[in-house]
């Protein structure tokens, strides 16, 4: 055999030999699992790319009312309370006078007794005024072809004074016949028709109707 022939098969040797040693480390650099197990890869040896964590963004996008859609309103609905005037008697110098005051509309007969009864207004408007009402007044009220009925309890004149029943009779007689549609008041207490005074000082029958001008000698100032 030629030097030549066996210088050709050493360097054949020597490759497959080098490639039996390096193929191992070839596998193992390339990241190769060499078992079944899972193997973390550390963070540093991930690329960029791959190691960004997942994120989701959320957008709320506020809706526009539909104006053609049914029901709603392009404007807000506004509610708005509206008052009217009513006429209250109270007492001044033991004559009667009529104080404005406004109550919620439409005014019922509750409604005016609870402010008859809770006194004259505070402030410059109730200067001067007293009720002869008693704050424990309470009664049931209805109104029928323009006759109230004022069915009270125990303290309509209980405790007061001959003029003071008057007065309190007269407050309640002005205030309420001062209201439309009513013209007579007919008290009585606890269901039983009573004797009430008038303003001239005599008493009416029990269960006889009274009027606005059956007071009118009591207002201090007849033309308001």
């Amino acid at each position: 055999m030629s030097s030549n022939s066996k210088t050709a098969r050493h360097k054949i040797f020597c490759h497959r030999t080098c490639f039996v040693f390096l193929l191992p480390v070839l596998l193992n650099s390339c990241g190769v699992p060499t078992s079944s197990e899972f193997v973390q890869i550390p963070d540093e040896n991930i690329p960029f790319e791959l190691n960004l964590a997942s994120t989701t963004t959320t957008s709320t996008v506020p809706l526009e009312p539909d104006a053609n859609s049914p029901g709603s309103n392009t404007q807000d609905a506004v509610s708005e309370i509206v008052n009217e005037p009513v006429d209250l008697y109270f007492i001044t110098n033991n004559q009667l006078v009529a104080t404005k005051i406004q109550i919620v509309s439409p005014a019922n007969t509750t409604q005016v007794l609870s402010a008859l009864v809770s006194g004259p207004p505070s402030g410059d408007a109730g200067l001067g005024l007293r009720s002869a009402i008693a704050t424990s007044l309470q009664a049931e009220i209805s109104v029928s072809k323009g006759l109230v009925l004022i069915d009270a309890n125990n303290f309509l004149l209980t405790g007061l004074s001959p003029i003071d029943q008057r007065l309190a009779i007269a407050q309640l007689v002005l205030t309420f016949t001062s209201r439309p549609g009513i013209g007579q008041a007919i008290f009585s207490v606890n269901g039983v028709s009573i004797a009430i005074p008038r303003g001239r000082g005599d008493l009416s029958k029990p269960g006889e109707p009274v009027s606005f001008d059956d007071y009118v000698s009591l207002l201090a100032n007849r033309n308001g």
